[in-house]
């Protein structure tokens, strides 16, 4: 399909659009915040149960080698109990895994559940990539050190995943498209899918427990009644992962029952449901409830929400009170319920990874780079008292709960020391043109998204900065009429002169150049910078198309500006190299040259620790260190450091640091031993 350059009439289109999907994703979908829940009567749920009694099919049994009977687990034909932990591969580098894993088997668990980041894996269209990042894509060498770690699996390879995740793990040129509807039976969407199974499930098969790994179970899709109630869609992913080679129990999970009601029964016949909550008393007891009034299914909590996360310009997310935690994993426990603790270890959204969601009252809402959740373990995987609560509690429930090999662990290893490895002065920086002089270079009549830009063999731009540069002669006005999305600077003649993002009137820009700024000079130029900061990982997901869609317009004339140089800033390791080897680093000035990029060396000694990155005196931007993207800093906070794992230091030789600075530089930067202190 042709890329498009969207025009007013399109702008008008999707504004319409999002504002119909918004409408509908708070009529019909939880935010599990600020809601107060209000329960199904139960007149309701009987007339669910009545649908799925006499519908057309029996309830789902499972084929595999995890199976079940009378509300109860059994795997090689013996009782057995899923204690589990969520552990996402892609948020922790693998030097970190075998110290995670023993954790979560000295805390009681048995089971370790992750996604499988599709975007992760194919990142531009056709090329798939299962190692490499550091490590962060050996989806098939995590799973293998579980095993070796007599862990079970449990694998949730989406397609779509939220998880906090940038697009919900979705690939970005799936909107190249201009028909797409992803998570849908659209033929370009499930084409897309066939594909990225067709390459991840011959890749792990023979890992599954059947073929003498520990994977027990696939998730289909993940939250989808909170999404559609398109069964068949489910019955369609369903069948292809059975053709690329799944032969273990099918299971979904939602949050809610309200999708139940509305159509989503005949799931019950295709795959055991489970649940997602957090507090019984907002809705996590009725659903324990509908799935104990199903019959055969035992009681699985794929997510017992442990924590939760943080979004930019937020405070830090409040967490649940220890006796609380207590009496709710309690009662679960008494139930015989099998649980996932969604998250055990939350990681990291290195790079552009971290995701977004959008709020009735406060729109559009970015995650931070911290993906700590809270969680038992936290980011750097050190154990909390949250885990020590989880770990007695589990120790008076292990019957049944069996290892793939080996047993519970007696003694819990010990947290890591971490370094506080001071301050550093920052020595030079390299300019924001000579930056893009190391860029791909578009010339384009329109302006254009970054999915729609003839880059990586049609898959477009997917992460970072996009600029839109034009050659002006004397201006007094400039409009930008359409939508931006998220943050943009404008520059005028390389000073900024404005700064907008998701909380302006994104529809209409006037800026008086004429009070902003002194325009003496023939030919000016205008940069628009325009900064993606995650897409949204709920919905509406088909709009989101990251850059300006739109039209620029200058002094009042209804001629749209044509004729723009796009630079597409996406930080990938092609563009870093080049950038990194540069010849025209400077020392830095008596004035502040941002945006641009800052460097420094620094030398530590002994064995690198784990340590925090404060970005305190900074504004805005992106870290490298030693060329490992660590992810974005704020001032808007509530995150202020960002972790720093110890493998990607070095002591033999300097290590390096360079900060991608969008507004105003500090002059230093400073390693702590603790992560912000909230």
């Amino acid at each position: 399909m042709k890329p498009i350059q969207i025009k007013v009439k399109h702008v008008v289109r999707l504004v319409i659009i999002l504002f119909i999907a918004v409408i509908i994703w708070f009529a019909g979908v939880p935010s599990f915040r600020h809601q107060k829940f209000v329960p199904m009567p139960q007149n309701e749920i009987q007339k669910i149960y009545k649908k799925i009694k006499d519908g057309n099919g029996k309830l789902y049994q499972s084929e595999g080698s995890l199976r079940f009977k009378n509300r109860q687990f059994y795997l090689d034909g013996k009782p057995f109990r899923i204690f589990s932990g969520a552990f996402h591969y892609f948020r922790v580098l693998p030097q970190y895994w075998n110290e995670t894993f023993l954790k979560m088997k000295a805390s009681g668990l048995n089971t370790v559940e992750t996604y499988v980041a599709w975007n992760f894996h194919e990142e531009i269209k056709g090329s798939f990539n299962f190692v490499g990042n550091k490590g962060l894509l050996n989806v098939r060498e995590f799973i293998e050190t579980a095993k070796s770690h007599g862990l079970f699996v449990i694998l949730r390879p989406g397609p779509y995943i939220c998880a906090e995740w940038e697009f919900g793990g979705l690939p970005s040129w799936l909107l190249r498209d201009t028909e797409m509807k992803v998570r849908s039976n659209y033929e370009g969407y499930l084409s897309g899918v066939d594909t990225y199974f067709a390459h991840l499930i011959p890749h792990i098969q023979h890992l599954q427990y059947a073929k003498g790994g520990p994977i027990i179970a696939f998730q289909i899709e993940n939250e989808f009644g909170s999404y559609s109630v398109d069964v068949e869609h489910l019955r369609k992913l369903k069948k292809m992962m059975k053709k690329h080679g799944v032969v273990e129990m099918f299971f979904t999970s939602d949050p809610q029952i309200k999708s139940w009601k509305n159509g989503l029964y005949p799931i019950a016949y295709e795959a055991l449901p489970t649940v997602n909550f957090k507090h019984l008393d907002e809705g996590g007891q009725e659903l324990v409830d509908f799935i104990e009034g199903l019959g055969e299914f035992p009681l699985f909590v794929m997510e017992y929400w442990t924590g939760w996360f943080d979004e930019w310009g937020g405070e830090h997310s409040s967490d649940m009170e220890t006796p609380k935690l207590k009496e709710i994993l309690t009662k679960l426990l008494d139930s015989g319920a099998s649980i996932n603790f969604y998250m055990f270890r939350g990681g990291t959204n290195f790079g552009f990874m971290n995701g977004a969601k959008i709020y009735h009252k406060h729109g559009y809402k970015p995650v931070v780079t911290s993906y700590d959740y809270m969680a038992p373990l936290s980011e750097a995987g050190d154990t909390t008292e949250k885990y020590q609560v989880i770990r007695e509690l589990l120790m008076k429930y292990q019957e049944n709960v069996r290892h793939f090999h080996g047993a519970t662990l007696k003694e819990i290893p010990e947290n890591k020391e971490k370094a506080a490895y001071g301050t550093f002065p920052i020595n030079t920086y390299l300019s924001f043109e000579d930056l893009l002089s190391e860029s791909e270079k578009i010339e384009s009549k329109m302006i254009l998204t970054m999915e729609h830009l003839t880059l990586y063999h049609g898959s477009g731009q997917n992460y970072g900065y996009i600029l839109y540069r034009k050659i002006l002669p004397k201006t007094k006005t400039i409009n930008i009429k359409g939508i931006m999305q998220d943050r943009m600077q404008v520059f005028w003649n390389g000073k900024e002169i404005a700064a907008f993002d998701w909380t302006e009137n994104l529809y209409q820009i006037h800026l008086d150049l004429m009070t902003d700024i002194n325009i003496d000079e023939k030919e000016n130029k205008l940069d628009l910078l325009v900064e993606n900061l995650g897409r949204v990982n709920v919905r509406p997901l088909n709009e989101q198309f990251k850059g300006i869609m739109g039209e620029v317009f200058t002094d009042g004339s209804k001629e749209e500006l044509k004729d723009w140089v796009i630079y597409p800033l996406d930080f990938r390791s092609q563009f870093l190299n080049s950038v990194w080897i540069h010849s025209h680093y400077k020392q830095l000035p008596n004035f502040d040259p941002s945006p641009a990029l800052y460097s420094a060396e620094f030398d530590i000694e002994g064995t690198p620790k784990d340590t925090y990155l404060s970005m305190e005196g900074w504004t805005k931007g992106i870290v490298f260190i030693n060329s490992f993207n660590l992810g974005r800093y704020w001032k808007h906070g509530p995150q202020q450091r960002l972790y720093v794992p110890g493998s990607i230091l070095q002591n033999k030789k300097a290590n390096t640091i360079r900060i991608f600075e969008q507004k105003k530089a500090g002059k230093e930067v400073v390693f702590y031993n603790s992560p912000t202190p909230y």
